[in-house]
């Protein structure tokens, strides 16, 4: 649309210069000859030049016969006007713009001064074309400048989101901290106030799950002994609903042990040289074979990693696994932590539902999970910078820990 209105202007503006230049080229001509001594030249041209571009063209045409008696040595043979003209018309076959003018001391001859129809549209052509590329280029100029002038407004605001994404309400030295400009300072005391409302909410809920899990923790030791003494002394009818009662206690303590641990070390990983098979050991109960292979060690945190592989175990416990293997090797720069058991397992189906809550972090309700032991596991991978998968196996179940060897939790 742009291009065809500056075409439209240009080609009028162009057409009228044009024929401005016509009429001065003919005062011009006209000049020269009226001072000649008669209009008798006889049907003649101009001598031949060599080649070259002849923008006008003049006539000295005789007004009673029409025929041409003098003419520039490009300019046709036969009369472009047959007749003179008051103003800059087209000739009859309009291949040429002409305009006339006639000879007062000879009223029987008149000049016509003409420029053709190829010249004119070449010029114009070549007008709008420059103009065009003249216009084209300043566009992408201005768009070059415009895009720098706003990447240069934008930079505080990709720093600021750069800072927002590293920004750790428990942290207060990474609080962001943009460029000075005045129309940020708003959006960065939002983020600080709500970090600081995050991080005040963050310690509460600690003080209180850390507290809660250490008081609940002897009454739940103390109930676990009372029913081991009712078992002994109960009738045989009374003693299995007895033991399934001491197996959920029991159950119950490791959550409120596995709580603890977490909640003591605050999800910040303190990263120490763990030998497996000791910590293995201390977490070992019911009747389950845990088998460590290799003999190895790995850098984490002893309580986080002590929380998730206890609702691990767990987990295999109930889902009536009877042996767990657990193995720890190295793939590039990561650790990777498996953990296999033979009990029931579950389907591709379900796997794949399981391992896409995890991948999303969706752990409540309508979500996959269904229990605290994957929850507490994916928590603690990813608390050391990992994440937890769930791997195809052939029976059982199997879950995958996965950590950077030397990289620093979030």
């Amino acid at each position: 649309m742009t291009s065809a209105v500056v075409w439209l202007v240009i080609a009028h503006e162009m057409g009228e210069f044009m024929d401005q230049e016509l009429r001065e080229a003919t005062e011009i001509f006209h000049h020269a000859l009226v001072n000649q001594p008669d209009h008798t030249y006889g049907n003649q041209s101009a001598k031949n030049h060599f080649a070259y571009e002849e923008h006008l063209v003049w006539q000295v045409v005789d007004a009673t016969t029409g025929e041409v008696r003098s003419r520039s040595h490009k300019a046709p043979a036969q009369a472009l006007q047959r007749a003179p003209q008051d103003r800059v018309t087209w000739t009859a076959d309009r291949q040429w713009r002409a305009y006339t003018s006639d000879f007062r001391n000879a009223s029987t001859h008149f000049l016509v001064v003409a420029q053709s129809k190829k010249e004119r549209d070449e010029v114009r052509g070549e007008v709008v074309l420059y103009t065009l590329m003249a216009a084209l280029s300043m566009s992408l100029l201005s768009a070059l400048l415009m895009n720098w002038r706003i990447s240069q407004e934008l930079r505080p605001l990709g720093t600021l989101s750069r800072d927002v994404q590293r920004y750790d309400p428990l942290r207060p030295e990474t609080t962001p901290r943009s460029e000075p400009r005045q129309e940020l300072m708003p959006i960065e005391q939002s983020i600080s106030e709500l970090g600081q409302r995050l991080a005040q909410r963050i310690i509460s809920e600690r003080a209180f799950t850390a507290h809660a899990a250490h008081a609940l923790r002897t009454p739940v030791a103390g109930i676990d002994v009372q029913l081991a003494m009712a078992i002994k002394e109960a009738p045989d009818n009374v003693r299995p609903r007895l033991v399934s009662a001491r197996d959920a206690t029991k159950r119950l303590g490791r959550v409120m042990q596995a709580l603890l641990m977490m909640f003591r070390s605050g999800i910040e990983p303190q990263r120490q040289t763990i030998d497996l098979n000791q910590l293995i050991k201390a977490l070992a109960f019911h009747d389950l074979a845990i088998s460590v292979r290799p003999d190895t060690v790995v850098a984490a945190d002893p309580d986080l990693l002590a929380a998730a592989l206890l609702n691990l175990l767990d987990n295999a416990h109930r889902f009536h696994a009877s042996q767990v293997a657990i193995t720890a090797s190295t793939q590039g720069n990561d650790f990777i932590l498996t953990v296999q058991d033979d009990g029931d397992g579950c389907t591709p189906e379900h796997r794949a539902s399981l391992q896409d809550s995890l991948q999303h972090q969706a752990y409540g309700e309508g979500s996959a999970m269904g229990g605290l032991g994957l929850v507490l596991a994916d928590l603690v991978a990813r608390a050391h910078g990992g994440r937890a998968m769930l791997p195809e196996c052939a029976a059982g179940f199997c879950i995958e820990l996965r950590w950077p060897a030397t990289q620093a939790g979030p």
